[in-house]
């Protein structure tokens, strides 16, 4: 597996590959964080696709790449609204549990254990259609190579369709809260889980990705609620949308 993956990355996160449903387990951010993406994914599509019913078929029909999809929390969830979805890891052990969850669950989602280079190489030269919607959600923050990342987030989108990020700001909040709070602090994730110098700001953000033909014009934060027992316990609450980016933001647009 080369190109834009970091090796050291994928290694914390295969030996941890066990606990990606364990909800309260090193994983639980992206299961308290999951309804939230969900719902800015919905509100980008609706914009995109013109589709007027945001109910359970809401992605009917639609391809869906979910890159880095590790054990399967948001490509279960984008089944569940009917998107055809294929969900790919340079993790083969998250990629098998990600699998046999999906066959427990009775969804029929494609997993693959390729990057996204050798992914595009394939539909290159299969002159396979490409996807309507792609998502890297969580994901860029832990690549190798940033640029070569987007060229192949890029290229697999359809021209018209749908690029969904999801990330750490590189602010000195997203450094304080999403990383050392986080890891050192709370412990809700595992120590050395993200690299400040890999972090990128919603600017840099929106400037890298137009480079290749990624229009972001769509941004939300991310913010954990607090309640009482999630403080006790040093948990963080289900996540919601918001106006703030200074920790955790999402970005969307267009491909052309």
């Amino acid at each position: 597996m080369t190109n834009t993956v970091d090796k050291k990355e994928i290694e914390q996160f295969s030996s941890l590959s066990n606990k990606w449903w364990d909800m309260s387990g090193p994983f639980s951010a992206l299961h308290k964080m999951s309804n939230a993406r969900i719902e800015f994914i919905k509100q980008n599509a609706t914009r995109v696709f013109n589709r007027d019913n945001i109910g359970t078929n809401f992605l009917d029909g639609l391809n869906c790449l979910d890159v880095g999809c590790g054990g399967g929390i948001l490509s279960e969830k984008l089944k569940r609204l009917g998107a055809i979805v294929t969900g790919i890891d340079a993790s083969k052990s998250s990629i098998d549990i990600a699998k046999e969850h999906a066959k427990n669950s009775r969804l029929e989602i494609n997993y693959k254990y390729i990057t996204t280079s050798k992914l595009l190489q394939i539909y290159e030269q299969k002159d396979v259609n490409k996807f309507d919607i792609v998502i890297a959600s969580e994901v860029i923050e832990h690549v190798y190579d940033r640029n070569k990342f987007l060229s192949d987030i890029s290229n697999l989108c359809r021209p018209g369709g749908l690029v969904v990020f999801t990330t750490i700001n590189k602010s000195l909040l997203g450094i304080i809260f999403g990383k050392y709070i986080a890891e050192d602090i709370l412990k809700i994730l595992p120590v050395g889980t993200h690299e400040v110098k890999k972090l990128i700001s919603p600017k840099s953000l929106v400037l890298e990705a137009e480079e290749h033909g990624i229009i972001l014009d769509n941004f939300t934060g991310f913010t954990p609620t607090f309640r009482f027992k999630d403080i006790i316990n040093k948990e963080l609450g289900n996540f919601k949308l918001t106006s703030n980016m200074h920790v955790n933001y999402g970005a969307a647009g267009i491909k052309l």
